[in-house]
């Protein structure tokens, strides 16, 4: 049974939605007399200005997530204040070369979790914590909500028509053979080779494809790709494993979506 124009159009909507974000993590109404203080330290010696402080509540302890629980950026003797609730929290610190609190990690840019997580907050008390951060070693450009510390990953390589690599490509890998919905990750931008890197958090079965932007429909004319060496566009994920020469050939959406959308 053929769909509509407009039912094609919605299915497809469907697959490149944006929100690609994650949900927030949930939200603790600040206590004035309650949170955590302290200082950020590269390598427990020199202090770091510029570093916001994260905390992640007990129901999004991963930290894969986004929070609205942000400090402040640290002060030039690496200082910070992050006003909490009473509750149980996870705490890291990150800086961005580009100076955003939110967004996507690179190599050289700073991280470190607190060691003594979960941290427990209490009514009235200003706990102290602090922190050690280190520049973020390896190849690949890495997302903070990307499981970094796993054994299991995808990578490869995104290569343009004429056989170059396609800098500032997503990859995406959903866990849907039709690739409907939200994809389980979303890879940094690919770098100037075009290499990438997506580090599941369970093994399985994932369909993979790549595009130059993400949300809303794709563009007529948009750099786009599967990965082909498989017809269902599909590779299975065991445990322990870092798959290798996971390659996406992008080539032009050649569909008009728009005009679709009018009928």
């Amino acid at each position: 049974m053929k769909r509509s124009p407009v039912a094609l159009v919605l299915a497809l909507a469907m697959i490149f939605a944006g929100g690609f974000t994650g949900t927030p993590a949930a939200s603790a109404e600040p206590s004035p007399g309650s949170g955590i203080k302290g200082h950020v330290l590269q390598g427990g010696k020199d202090a770091v200005a510029g570093v916001y402080v994260y905390a992640y509540d007990s129901h999004n302890s991963d930290m894969r997530m986004p929070t609205q629980l942000i400090s402040p950026p640290t002060t030039q003797d690496g200082a910070y204040t992050l006003n909490l609730a009473p509750g149980t929290y996870r705490i890291v610190a990150r800086k961005r070369a580009s100076g955003s609190p939110r967004g996507y990690l690179s190599k050289g840019d700073f991280e470190g979790e607190y060691p003594g997580n979960p941290l427990t907050v209490k009514a009235g008390e200003f706990t102290t914590v602090d922190l050690s951060v280190a520049t973020l070693p390896g190849k690949f450009l890495l997302a903070p909500f990307a499981n970094l510390k796993g054994d299991m990953g995808i990578t490869g390589k995104v290569i343009k028509e004429d056989g170059k690599p396609a800098t500032g490509a997503y990859v995406m890998v959903y866990t849907r053979k039709d690739r409907m919905g939200r994809p389980a990750f979303l890879s940094k931008p690919t770098n100037q080779d075009g290499e990438y890197a997506i580090y599941p958090t369970e093994p399985g079965t994932y369909y993979v494809a790549a595009r130059t932007d993400y949300g809303d429909l794709p563009r007529k004319g948009e750099p786009y790709g599967t990965y082909d060496k498989d017809p269902e566009h599909k590779v299975e994920l065991r445990e322990k494993t870092v798959l290798t020469g996971i390659d996406i050939t992008m080539s032009r959406f050649t569909r008009d979506l728009t005009k679709c959308a009018e009928h």
